[in-house]
């Protein structure tokens, strides 16, 4: 009975040895071989691509305007419509002036009484008839009525509405003969030879730049566009002609204007969605190599090294550096690569001695 119970055991000890020999070696033919990783790749002595900002917007006019009539009367005239293009001084509408009328003849008639009676009480002062306040009370009533005169006139100006600058009628507010009270909106009158566009930037990207005192200030060497959603080919030049100083309290961002002339074979509008795409001037770059920033990697002992790409093996390896000024995205390369070599600018803290790696395909 004891010999079969050691053989047991036996066997027992030799079926786990032989599970677990078979389960390593699985596990060893399971162990993947590395699979290239595909990598961002720049060439040292290259100009590294600026980097693009795009910000939306709408297009809006740079001139707009709610006309109104400063009088309130019945309207008789208006010989624009939607879409019309008109010069400055052009009639828009106008008003029945008749009551407006009626009114500056009385106020003409009153200014002329008092200025007769103005005159005899002159006359009578010269002459010592009448006393000095006399006469300040016929110049005070002269004044008054020609003071009302004015008015008069001015209101029948008034029911003749004027564009004050050229531009575009962009939609009529009334109907043709509508009553209307003053201050109350007829049409809106919209500047169609320069656009601009309002965009939000974020903190991050306004604070790297200089401050001025205007935006005549800033310079305009930098690549401004505004894209239109509905030509995405299409790149308009722009320049910045007004922005905010003080960040949004909710959304943290500050508001740019980018002012724009359409070219003359697109017909663009106000209320057109878009981006305004901002491309940085390149700035003065010290003296030596310059690779993009992002590509070099700290070691443990604080030194710098990037990872050369070795095309023939398709992997990548180690290289010290040393590095100098940091100048925007780029930093100077004093010594450890040379023009034409390959290193990594993406994935850099992932890989290791020899990984492979093939480049990405833009």
């Amino acid at each position: 009975m004891e010999s079969i119970r050691n053989r047991f055991r036996t066997f027992s000890l030799w079926l786990t040895l032989t599970l677990v020999v078979t389960a390593c070696g699985e596990q060893e033919q399971k162990t993947p071989e590395p699979v290239s990783r595909p990598v961002k790749l720049f060439t040292v002595g290259e100009t590294a691509s600026p980097r693009t900002l795009r910000f939306p917007g709408s297009v809006s006019a740079v001139q707009q305007s709610e006309m109104a009539f400063e009088v309130s009367g019945r309207i008789i005239e208006m010989p624009v419509t939607e879409g019309d293009r008109v010069e400055a001084g052009t009639v828009l509408a106008r008003l029945d002036p008749r009551d407006y009328e009626s009114e500056r003849d009385r106020a003409r008639a009153e200014r002329n009484a008092a200025r007769a009676d103005f005159n005899r009480y002159d006359k009578a002062y010269q002459a010592d008839a009448v006393t000095a306040q006399q006469l300040d009370m016929a110049r005070r009533a002269l004044e008054v009525a020609e003071a009302g005169l004015q008015r008069a006139n001015k209101a029948v100006e008034d029911t003749v509405m004027q564009a004050p600058f050229s531009g575009r009628v962009a939609r009529k507010l009334v109907e043709d003969f509508a009553n209307v009270q003053a201050k109350q909106p007829v049409m809106i009158l919209q500047s169609d030879n320069a656009l601009e566009m309002k965009v939000n930037i974020p903190e991050a990207d306004w604070v790297g730049h200089k401050p001025v005192t205007s935006a005549a200030e800033i310079e305009q060497d930098a690549d401004i566009r505004v894209v239109l959603s509905s030509l995405p080919d299409r790149a308009i030049p722009a320049r910045i002609t007004a922005f905010s100083t003080s960040a949004d309290p909710i959304t943290r961002t500050f508001e740019v204007t980018v002012g724009f002339e359409p070219p003359k074979d697109l017909s663009v509008s106000p209320g057109m969605t878009g981006h305004v795409a901002y491309t940085p001037a390149p700035e003065a770059a010290p003296a030596g190599l310059s690779i993009p920033a992002q590509a070099v990697v700290a070691a443990p002992d604080k030194s710098p090294y990037v990872w050369l790409f070795d095309s023939a093996a398709g992997t990548v390896t180690k290289r010290a550096v040393e590095v100098g000024e940091l100048t925007g995205d780029s930093i100077q390369v004093i010594s450890g690569l040379e023009t034409g070599d390959r290193i990594a600018v993406s994935g850099v803290h992932t890989m290791s001695e020899g990984f492979p790696v093939h480049a990405l395909e833009d």
